[in-house]
């Protein structure tokens, strides 16, 4: 039987470089999209983007036969899918692939909250009409680590609620939105993943997103950084998102991934320590777009930071509050254990690619891109 994949979030950093995967490893898979817009016109034009961009860069043929769209919203009900949709997705649909969600600290949690608790609510609704009426295989459910909150020291796959505290809504609501579907692992087919702070291709450097560890990075290109808060041995666990997609398709093909949570994540024997991404970005920058003087950075405390940009206005103070995302990863060090994911890693060929192998290709797209400002074809 051939798969069918139903994707939200099909148009983020992580889906767009899920599809071209999937595709390869389910030869005969068909894929449907979830995608927002204005009008079914904008959501066909996008769809047709990630179609065209699939065909130049991973030579698959005819791509566009094997995905479609359906404009919707995971915040509707039924996800603002018409009946006949709804009955299309239910009979067609082997494989849900959740991966909607805002990713914005700064929103009271009740917003969080009916983004992210409401619309996995209503894709395990859809799930279970899919389970009763048609041939649902597996329901994936792409999380975070950041569940973790402010615990510090070594976290479990296991391991979810535990008393933390959170740094913004963004983490407590991702929390309370795998609960939800760890509740269902006795009557759905799921299969939870927490990646980390993902950032570009380790072979190329290529990424549509420019936050969280981008956001110091270019404050340090442009010359606006010279402190952060955090020690040297701070570690930065980096996931670059070719890996993070071949993991995932990977470990959501085993029988034994389901009811499981992985951690795709580097680890604390493969992490970076802040002081190798902070030197090698100096490294590269003052080489490569140098200033009248070389770059420096001081290690600082999270008080010591918080008293200094108390003391701020202004622009000053505006591009300091642009760490602010940065903030959870460096405060303190989560040492995430992924023992699960590993052992389904072993023998796949799959290799975690270390982040000082591929650190100048991220630097280098960076400033070709202009961090997201010029588009590039290659």
């Amino acid at each position: 039987m051939s798969s069918h994949f139903f994707i939200t979030g099909g148009t983020g950093l992580v889906g767009t470089n899920l599809i071209p995967r999937l595709l390869l490893k389910f030869p005969s898979s068909t894929i449907t999209l979830l995608v927002r817009g204005e009008d079914e016109n904008e959501a066909d034009e996008r769809v047709r983007g990630i179609a065209h961009r699939i065909s130049r860069e991973y030579k698959i043929v005819d791509p566009a036969n094997r995905i479609d769209g359906m404009l919707g919203d995971v915040n509707l009900d039924h996800c603002g899918l018409t009946s006949a949709q709804l009955q299309r997705v239910v009979a067609e649909t082997t494989h849900i692939v959740h991966g909607a969600a805002t990713i914005r600290f700064d929103h009271p949690i009740d917003e969080a909250r009916a983004i992210n608790c409401g619309g996995t609510r209503r894709l395990l609704a859809i799930a279970h009409t899919c389970l009763e009426k048609g041939q649902l295989e597996r329901f994936v459910y792409i999380g975070s680590s950041s569940v973790s909150g402010q615990r510090a020291g070594n976290i479990h796959e296991s391991e979810l609620e535990m008393g933390q505290k959170f740094f913004n809504t963004y983490e407590q609501s991702k929390n309370e939105s795998e609960k939800i579907v760890r509740d269902h692992f006795d009557r759905v087919p799921a299969t939870v993943f927490r990646p980390s702070i993902i950032i570009g291709d380790s072979k190329t450097g290529r990424t549509s997103s420019f936050n969280v560890v981008y956001i110091p990075l270019r404050l340090l290109q442009k010359g606006m950084l010279s402190y952060v808060p955090g020690t040297p041995n701070t570690l930065m666990d980096l996931v670059p998102i070719d890996w993070v997609d071949d993991a995932m398709v990977h470990i959501m093909q085993s029988p034994e991934s389901v009811g499981k949570v992985y951690h795709i994540t580097a680890g604390p024997k493969r992490a970076a320590p802040l002081s190798e991404v902070v030197g090698r970005a100096i490294e590269y920058f003052d080489t490569h777009t140098p200033l009248e003087h070389p770059r420096t950075i001081e290690y600082i405390t999270r008080e010591e930071f918080e008293r200094r940009r108390s003391l701020m206005r202004g622009r000053e103070e505006a591009l300091m509050s642009q760490l602010d995302t940065l903030l959870p990863y460096v405060s303190i060090n989560r040492l995430f254990d992924s023992r699960n994911a590993d052992a389904l890693l072993a023998k796949s060929g799959i290799e975690f690619p270390l982040f000082r192998d591929y650190a100048d290709r991220i630097f280098e797209y960076c400033v070709k891109t202009n961090w997201g400002k010029v588009e590039q074809n290659g």
